[in-house]
């Protein structure tokens, strides 16, 4: 009783304290305040790195819990030998060998959201983009084991579909942060609940769009990170659920091609935002192209003779 009581606080500490209540008012959250909560006097930094030389094993599995709460701020450090290669890889380590309760899941699934959901001051850029990377291992756990409600999952499509369509952030790897890859990571969570049969044809849908929404990156920024293969992966894995007809993949495909506002590619070249948008566009249809040419499978060579089409006309 003492031991579920004490998991229980964590758990409400660990959820609230970084956020800053209104009813009215997107929530707030200071990384330099999660930051704070990241180590603690029972795990520095270096009883980390010995964790992970032990391959993340801990028999207590009280203490386990009471850490995986602990690691989810740690999403927001800026070094990335602690978010990258502690935090989420324990995280991930411990969600994917069944190690973790399925309350702590739950607590991780709100916390996360809810990072998403809120206004985030990180110069660094990594807490909400890490935050989504550790929502499709949330995801996958649930896709093999079901744990969240019919609404916390149409909540999970939603907010990850939207802080997609509005991600401008594309900074991808620096030696000194790391990896941010927000386009990518979110990609992730769009694959692992595309591969979910629960997941529904109006949020599979809703999914696209957001996919569909950073093909060019807005004409903003040239991918040289492996973005395009991401974003294909995730658009392949919802085809392949079988919920749309060949039309509504020649219309898609069509509708992510189009060279507007230009009249016709050729006149991308003479401008600067154009050639971003080629760049970006031609990067991802033949990272589709790719990965769907060699396959056997039926529905995916369905899809090559349009996207052979796609090709030749993005030139």
């Amino acid at each position: 009783m003492k031991k579920t009581l004490h998991i229980s606080i964590i758990t409400s500490v660990l959820i609230f304290s970084c956020f800053a209540f209104s009813f009215d008012e997107k929530k707030f959250i200071s990384v330099e305040q999660v930051n704070t909560q990241c180590l603690s006097n029972k795990w520095q930094k270096q009883n980390l790195q010995q964790l992970k030389e032990n391959k993340f094993t801990l028999e207590n599995k009280v203490r386990k819990e009471a850490l995986a709460l602990q690691l989810l701020h740690c999403l927001a450090h800026p070094d990335t030998k602690i978010r990258d290669g502690i935090a989420f890889n324990a995280l991930s380590f411990w969600l994917r060998t069944g190690q973790l309760s399925e309350k702590v899941q739950l607590d991780m699934y709100h916390y996360l959201t809810n990072v998403l959901a809120s206004e985030v001051d990180d110069s660094a850029g990594v807490y909400q983009t890490f935050s989504i990377l550790m929502l499709s291992e949330v995801s996958r756990v649930d896709r093999k084991k079901p744990f969240l409600t019919d609404v916390q999952r149409d909540y999970l499509v939603n907010i990850g579909t939207d802080f997609l369509i509005n991600l401008r952030d594309y900074r991808g790897f620096s030696t000194k942060v790391g990896w941010r890859h927000g386009v990518a990571h979110s990609s992730d969570l769009m694959l692992q609940l595309a591969l979910n049969p629960a997941i529904t044809k109006t949020q599979l849908d809703k999914m696209l769009k957001s996919l569909a929404s950073q093909i060019t990156a807005h004409e903003q920024h040239y991918y040289i990170n492996g973005e395009p293969k991401r974003i294909a992966m995730a658009v392949i894995y919802i085809f392949l659920r079988g919920e749309h007809s060949g039309d509504d993949w020649n219309n898609w495909l069509k509708s992510v091609t189009d060279s507007s506002p230009f009249n016709h590619w050729q006149a991308a070249y003479q401008d600067e935002k154009g050639l971003i948008k080629l760049h970006n566009t031609q990067s991802f249809i033949y990272a589709l192209y790719a990965t769907i040419k060699p396959s056997k499978n039926e529905t995916l060579t369905q899809m090559v003779p349009n996207l052979e089409m796609a090709i030749k006309e993005v030139n």
